[in-house]
């Protein structure tokens, strides 16, 4: 059963991206995350946990609210994804690094280790290369880039998301 460590956005955000999802559904491409109503996020952390399924949340104590600038919407082509690109800025560097060291799970994918990890939120995955190109031209114009609020951290259990427990930002 994996797990993530996940960053979720503020309402303005959220509501964008679940109509981008909303929207890649309606034109008959498969979106996971509209189908199992995902919440928005950038995953941080991805594995296993052996132990107890819970997070000691003390490391992001003074962690402040903050804005992040989604750039431009990319492909992974090997994995069929497209995802919103945000700007890989040092306070998002920052939070990955600290969840990174303090997620105490027993296994950790190594795309999202701190070398590799490329920041993406999933606009839909697993796609044909046809699909993939079908998915990218419903956004040729949505207006990039914008800014989003990153408010919280939660660990997520999967494959149907179910949020285990959550830590809440503080307001600036």
């Amino acid at each position: 059963m994996p797990y993530s460590l996940e960053v979720h956005f503020d309402d303005v955000t959220n509501a964008m991206i679940q109509n981008m999802w909303k929207k890649i559904s309606e034109n008959k491409i498969p979106c996971r995350a509209f189908d199992k109503n995902f919440t928005p996020h950038l995953t941080l952390v991805y594995g296993e946990i052996s132990g107890p399924k819970k997070v000691n949340w003390e490391f992001l104590e003074g962690q402040k609210r903050f804005e992040i600038s989604f750039e431009n919407l990319a492909i992974f082509e090997d994995r069929g994804l497209v995802f919103l690109s945000p700007e890989k800025s040092k306070p998002l560097s920052k939070l990955h690094s600290l969840h990174d060291a303090n997620a105490g799970f027993s296994s950790m994918n190594k795309f999202y280790r701190t070398a590799k990890w490329d920041p993406h939120c999933s606009l839909a995955s697993r796609l044909t290369p046809k699909q993939v190109q079908r998915c990218a031209s419903l956004f040729n114009d949505f207006k990039l880039p914008f800014q989003a609020t990153c408010v919280s951290s939660h660990l997520v259990k999967y494959p149907d998301p179910v949020i285990l427990s959550s830590f809440e930002y503080k307001a600036e």
